[in-house]
């Protein structure tokens, strides 16, 4: 457990770092160019993470409002209930993070297929309406071969794929919204579907800004650059 919680912690700080670089003189390195302590930045993790209930409405609703995202628009309109360490946010204050619930049936009872679309619709306006564009693009998540990831997306598209979602720019920022459909193994269902569906998940957060491929070399150079300060840290 205790190794786990060291690797999350230096990928933590690694993205940290990638994103103070993008940032410029907004981020953790001064505008003398001195290096970004790694150190720091873990123990502002560490201490972000004491001071927020993460496992909360409360800390949802605190970051999708950084957002210009009401957390009461994206509940169903079913009877629901959240189950424990069903919701969880992190602090919006990091300039990364995610956000994220879990809505069931709260009697378990099964959700038809255009009940499910009807929520997914109601994601997809609210984050529309919320973003610089008016409207949901595809993002580097989601792009496919010969396509633009800044183009605009429709529902159709971003449910078709086997990773359901899609972005939309906010402040400038990529964000990322990914759905998915919660399903009972023990039950089978009554609507002639492979899976009990009961429930629907939202996971809103800070997106890709570049390509996989470029995002990841970014975050290569900077563990690279701050080998010694993220074993320090971690020590």
């Amino acid at each position: 457990m205790k190794k786990l919680l060291a690797i999350l912690l230096a990928m933590m700080m690694v993205f940290a770092l990638v994103a103070c670089g993008e940032q410029g003189d907004g981020g953790k390195s001064n505008k003398d160019g001195e290096k970004t302590n790694a150190e720091d930045i873990a123990k502002d993790v560490i201490d972000e993470a004491e001071k927020l209930d993460s496992f909360s409405e409360a800390a949802v609703e605190h970051y999708l409002k950084a957002y210009g995202i009401s957390y009461e628009e994206l509940k169903p309109d079913w009877e629901y209930e959240i189950s424990e360490n069903g919701a969880y946010a992190d602090d919006p204050a990091s300039g990364s993070g995610h956000a994220v619930v879990i809505f069931k049936t709260s009697d378990s009872s099964e959700l038809t297929d255009e009940q499910i679309k009807e929520y997914y619709e109601k994601v997809f306006k609210v984050t529309a309406a919320a973003s610089d564009d008016g409207y949901n693009i595809i993002g580097h998540e989601f792009v496919g071969e010969g396509e633009n990831p800044a183009d605009e997306t429709t529902l159709e598209k971003a449910l078709s794929g086997f990773l359901q979602g899609w972005c939309f720019r906010k402040d400038g920022k990529s964000m990322a919204v990914y759905v998915s459909d919660i399903y009972d193994n023990d039950k089978e269902s009554e609507l002639d579907r492979l899976f009990y569906y009961y429930g629907v998940k939202f996971d809103i957060g800070v997106g890709l800004q570049k390509s996989f491929d470029d995002t990841l070399k970014d975050a290569e150079d900077a563990l690279d650059e701050h080998e010694d300060e993220i074993k320090d840290a971690l020590d």
